[in-house]
């Protein structure tokens, strides 16, 4: 991925914010995270599975996987990932 496409992986991980931390922490709160999931942008259900890992196993926020809700807002987001 470029430059362009590292920004952008911040900025859908921005808006999508599922710690809800409020600005300005948020420009960086979540870069730690895109080499990971850069790792898993070849394969999607990959990215899914990588991105439910950070949020079960990284930042520790109650995701369900068995939540439609939760699963649609994480698979939104692994589109927008995916589909750069």
């Amino acid at each position: 991925m470029k430059n362009k496409d590292l920004f952008m992986v911040n900025e859908i991980l921005k808006k999508w914010n599922p710690i809800a931390v409020d600005e300005p922490s948020l420009s960086d709160e979540y870069v730690n995270y895109i080499p990971i999931i850069l790792k898993h942008t070849d394969n999607f259900q990959n990215l899914v599975n990588c991105l439910e890992n950070i949020l079960i196993n990284k930042i520790g926020v109650a995701y369900d996987p068995f939540n439609e809700e939760h699963k649609s807002d994480l698979i939104s987001v692994a589109k927008k990932i995916y589909n750069l």
